[in-house]
């Protein structure tokens, strides 16, 4: 066998492995998805955000590196983040105008908060590319956690950014000061 085709064959081999550990994050993705709608989120926005996160994730996760490694930290933050409004919703009849604004942006706002500081806080135990791993796995959280958020609009995401940074600085910070 050529050297040149014992590399391409083992190319292609490590770039298979790359797709199916893609394939799995972008999987379980659209399961989170699937879950928002069914808690009763709207189709039509979850849609729009799983054309987002799915492909975010499938590009991460097959890129791999600090970025890659902060896919599964990412989906399983943001999806309890994703919890948090659904869970105000759920708990009453009709959280619309004001009600909404004052049970779910906090929801939201908290959520981006754990979020932030989970993901930070595993981004300042990084060897290398902790950088990297922060803004893969906020923009996965943020996008996760935005699948519940919908009900307070804009609102609501800007809530949860906010939240995120919020929650996140501080964690990291405090991680810098000790090395």
């Amino acid at each position: 066998m050529e050297k040149n085709e014992l590399y391409a064959r083992a190319r292609r081999a490590y770039e298979l492995g790359r797709a199916k550990v893609a394939s799995k994050a972008m999987g379980a993705a659209a399961v989170l998805a699937l879950a928002a709608v069914t808690l009763g989120r709207s189709p039509a926005q979850i849609a729009f955000l799983a054309v987002l996160l799915v492909p975010l994730v499938g590009a991460l996760a097959f890129r791999g590196r600090a970025a890659g490694r902060a896919v599964w930290p990412g989906l399983l933050a943001g999806g309890v983040a994703m919890l948090l409004p659904l869970g105000v919703v759920m708990g009453g009849d009709a959280w619309l105008g004001i009600d909404c604004m004052r049970f779910c942006v906090p929801a939201c706002v908290v959520g981006g908060a754990l979020t932030g500081a989970a993901i930070a806080s595993l981004a300042a135990r990084q060897d290398s590319g902790e950088s990297e791993f922060l803004l893969g796995g906020i923009a996965v959280a943020a996008l996760t956690a935005s699948l519940g958020c919908g009900l307070a609009g804009g609102a609501g995401l800007v809530g949860m950014a906010i939240g995120a940074v919020v929650g996140g600085a501080p964690v990291l910070v405090a991680a810098h000061a000790r090395r």
